[in-house]
């Protein structure tokens, strides 16, 4: 019996440890976009300060809410990780490894799709993924919500805001190797 509880408070405190660990990564990632995006023009760089500033509050809170709970003693095995709730998380550490390699994946994967192929196509494909994919929502629908997306960056930032955004990578490169 107390070696079923030692076993249980060693896993409770590997899973505290990668928690703490994603936390701290997120928190990097959100402050290098924060800081990177100053290097756009303040229309283009807007969106991703919001979101990258939000994103390190919301972490930090998260956070500081995962210690207190930690120094108190509270069980958390009802919660899942980072509360996302496709993250299905046990008590598994390799769940939690695997569920935290998602998350990271999945927003290194957005930001470098709005560095190499722009906003207008990263966001609405990041979207329709992210639908399908977690939301099981069905492909048709899904292309709908990306289409939605893509109708508002145009309407609302582009043609309201008047937007002046980064230039994709892949598309200068296209651009010196067949416009030239």
């Amino acid at each position: 019996m107390d070696e079923q509880k030692i076993s249980r408070a060693g896993g409770a405190n590997s899973a505290h440890l990668v928690e703490t660990g994603i936390c701290v990564t997120l928190v990097v990632m959100f402050c290098v976009m924060f800081f990177h995006s100053y290097e756009w023009e303040i229309e283009a760089g807007l969106f991703p300060r919001l979101i990258s500033g939000f994103g390190v509050v919301s972490t930090l809170a998260y956070l500081a809410q995962l210690i207190w709970r930690n120094r108190m003693g509270e069980s958390k095995s009802q919660r899942r990780i980072l509360d996302i709730p496709w993250a299905k998380v046990s008590g598994d550490s390799s769940e939690v490894k695997r569920a935290a390699t998602g998350i990271v994946v999945w927003a290194l994967a957005f930001w470098l799709g709005v560095v190499l192929v722009g906003f207008h196509v990263a966001a609405p494909v990041y979207l329709y993924s992210q639908l399908v994919l977690y939301g099981k929502i069905k492909p048709w629908a899904a292309a709908l919500g990306a289409g939605a997306c893509l109708l508002f960056i145009i309407l609302v930032y582009d043609r309201l805001a008047g937007t002046t955004w980064n230039d994709p990578v892949l598309f200068d490169l296209v651009k010196v190797l067949f416009l030239t």
